[in-house]
């Protein structure tokens, strides 16, 4: 009826029929997107709901690690995805061990449901299995999680000047803190059910007491692949099966940095039937005599365990090709032996 009204007037009354008309035409326009956006939204929402639920179910039945978001909301219309815990969340291993912080926020986009990032709140704290409390603290703790075919197959956790203090076993205290810590755990696309494992340390210490077993700090790199990866982290009881199913970890490189020298280590390992570590591999010194002039330039002195590792390499290493020394390590039926001579034995995992 307004259209054919319009059509009666004059000119300057039709065109302000014509904006009427365009203006009608927008908002219902933007209201048919707002609605559709929202449907679009609240079907990411439920697909991300969807998806953490079985993958934390997925999560506990392989590896027996119990993860608990207490009181979970899932917000963030229109343009993001937030998953928050505001009592906490919960990680308990499969020894009994947890891991708890006071709360947790994760943040996806709805342009891209492969990712989600977390923070997470202090205090955080691990309880060991039997009741030892170890406390953490860091100004920056988050976790990255991507997801593939409506699973969790990536794991990225990052932290900046972590402490970490409690008592050891033994009732002494110890304390651990690093400058930079970053943690990836990726399962491979030829083999699903094993994953590659990245790390690096920067500005490693370690301290028992009042002595500290670090008088450098650390950088440490790490690069292996765990076959069977979802039974090797199910706990010491489930290792039997791990090695039964052809488990392996293989150690690509790791490498300590520190007071200008070098040691790497390769090799692999496994369990045997009666639960002993059986696993060969080689470890190179290089720059060995940097790490006593370091020492002595910071006014501190090598600890015995440090000293001892140097005399070794001098002792029983050879000459590696890049001008380092090398040890060749052997563990066969608990016994560790170095060049073929016995430094210890290692008791069952099981």
């Amino acid at each position: 009826m307004d259209d054919e009204r319009c059509v009666h007037r004059r000119a300057s009354t039709s065109r302000g029929c014509v904006m009427n008309r365009t203006i009608r035409w927008a908002l219902s326009t933007v209201v048919t997107v707002a609605i559709l956006w929202t449907v679009a939204w609240f079907g990411a929402r439920w697909w991300l709901g969807d998806t953490l639920h079985k993958s934390v179910a997925d999560l506990q039945a392989r590896n027996g690690i119990t993860v608990e978001c207490t009181d979970e909301r899932i917000g963030g219309w229109p343009f993001r995805l937030v998953l928050t815990c505001p009592g906490g969340l919960g990680v308990t291993l499969p020894d009994g061990g947890k891991l708890q912080t006071a709360g947790a926020h994760g943040e996806g986009q709805i342009f891209n449901l492969h990712r989600l990032d977390f923070r997470f709140d202090a205090p955080t704290s691990y309880t060991a299995p039997d009741g030892r409390r170890l406390d953490l603290a860091a100004s920056d703790l988050t976790a990255s999680i991507g997801f593939a075919k409506g699973q969790a197959n990536r794991l990225s956790l990052k932290t900046v000047d972590l402490s970490a203090t409690g008592p050891l076993a033994g009732g002494t205290e110890g304390k651990l803190t690093m400058g930079r810590g970053d943690l990836l755990l990726a399962r491979t696309t030829e083999h699903p059910d094993d994953a590659d494992l990245a790390a690096t340390v920067d500005g490693l210490n370690l301290a028992v007491g009042d002595t500290a077993l670090t008088p450098l700090p650390v950088r440490l790199t790490l690069a292996a692949t765990l076959a069977q990866a979802d039974m090797a982290t199910a706990g010491p009881a489930a290792l039997a099966g791990w090695r039964a199913a052809g488990g392996r970890l293989t150690l690509h490189r790791l490498a300590a940095e520190l007071g200008g020298a070098t040691l790497t280590l390769n090799g692999e390992g496994t369990v045997t039937e009666t639960g002993l570590i059986e696993a060969e591999g080689q470890v190179t010194g290089r720059d060995l005599n940097a790490l006593a002039a370091s020492a002595a330039a910071g006014g501190v002195s090598l600890t015995p365990e440090l000293a001892g590792l140097v005399m070794a390499f001098v002792l029983m290493g050879t000459a590696a090709d890049d001008g380092g020394r090398s040890i060749g390590l052997r563990v066969e039926n608990g016994v560790v032996s170095a060049n073929g001579r016995e430094i210890g034995r290692l008791a069952p995992l099981f």
